[in-house]
């Protein structure tokens, strides 16, 4: 990534960004990053091709908000489709926080997966033969106790998970010890609410709902609803909000094929194309259009942060504002 490449979020949204931060005026915040060189730290994180908007639009904030919270326990919530670069985002946040002395951990939703014989129970019969991934699939019990004793002040040890184990379908894999000031919960429905309009039609899906895929539709919302109590614990809820909803498809494939080129191991053509499905299929695309986050940035099918949205807020026009920074 080049720090100084060229920018595509509008000034006037990254300034509403800051003001809603309370982190103060564009310029001023500009030149303290760049006199710290927080812009510098941990680039060898990012992907070479990375655009800067991900570093001064997102990751940049997330650690003056982290400044801001020191001594204290904050929780955010950070939502986004598979493949749109969270994971990413996650690694360099933790590794420049690491640098900068600033006490930030991310963990994923997927931790907190059930252990094999629930996990396996709760995912048996799901038209996309997917092990985990739904609503229905997470100890919610211990997500809400690791949540509240943590707000309490207490060192809490949350699980880890291990995709590889038992051929793939994972398993639960030790424990990581979690006292961060700021603790970020990343993961693909974090923050979704339960839909009482689950049932419609996806004029983006090129294959219509099956019945079955309708019927786990209705089945998973009162499953999702059960996760609203550990959103209501979110400080603040920031969404990757996908332009095009099938996205995903794009950038799954492109995150498979690296991993093939790099690791020599990915899901197979048939396990990719049930994935991708579940997660076009599985909850309605209003759930995700219409979260109610506090900070949405808008990522197109290149992954390219197009525009900052703030809850309740009036979005201007882009054209007139400069985007160098």
């Amino acid at each position: 990534m080049d720090p100084e490449g060229q920018r595509f979020i509008p000034n006037s949204d990254q300034q509403r960004l800051l003001h809603h931060l309370e982190l103060g005026e564009l310029e001023i915040w500009f030149a303290e990053q760049r006199r710290a060189k927080r812009h510098q730290v941990a680039l060898d994180q990012w992907h070479p091709k990375a655009a800067p908007d991900w570093l001064w639009s997102v990751g940049l904030p997330v650690l003056s908000l982290a400044e801001q919270y020191q001594g204290e326990r904050r929780l955010l919530g950070l939502s986004a489709l598979p493949g749109c670069g969270k994971t990413t985002l996650g690694l360099w946040i933790e590794a420049a926080a690491k640098a900068l002395g600033l006490s930030i951990q991310v963990v994923s939703l997927d931790d907190f997966y059930f252990e094999a014989d629930r996990l396996d129970a709760a995912m048996r019969g799901n038209p996309w033969g997917v092990p985990r991934a739904l609503p229905g699939s997470h100890d919610l019990e211990l997500l809400q106790d690791c949540l509240e004793r943590r707000r309490q002040g207490q060192e809490v040890l949350m699980p880890c998970f291990d995709k590889a184990k038992r051929q793939g379908r994972g398993d639960r894999n030790g424990w990581r010890r979690c006292n961060a000031d700021l603790l970020i919960l990343e993961g693909w429905f974090v923050g979704c609410r339960s839909n009482v309009d689950s049932a419609g039609d996806e004029p983006h899906l090129e294959t219509p709902l099956t019945p079955q895929e309708r019927e786990w539709r209705q089945k998973l919302q009162p499953m999702l609803a059960k996760y609203e109590a550990s959103w209501s614990c979110f400080d603040q809820l920031w969404q990757l909000r996908a332009i095009d909803f099938n996205a995903p498809l794009l950038w799954k494939r492109q995150q498979e094929a690296t991993l093939q080129l790099e690791r020599g191991a990915s899901l197979s053509n048939s396990e990719l194309e049930r994935f991708i499905r579940m997660i076009l299929c599985s909850l309605p695309s209003s759930s995700f259009r219409q979260m109610p986050a506090d900070v949405v940035l808008e990522v197109d099918s290149d992954r390219t942060l197009r525009r900052i949205h703030l809850r309740g807020g009036i979005q201007d026009s882009a054209s007139s504002d400069s985007l160098t920074g």
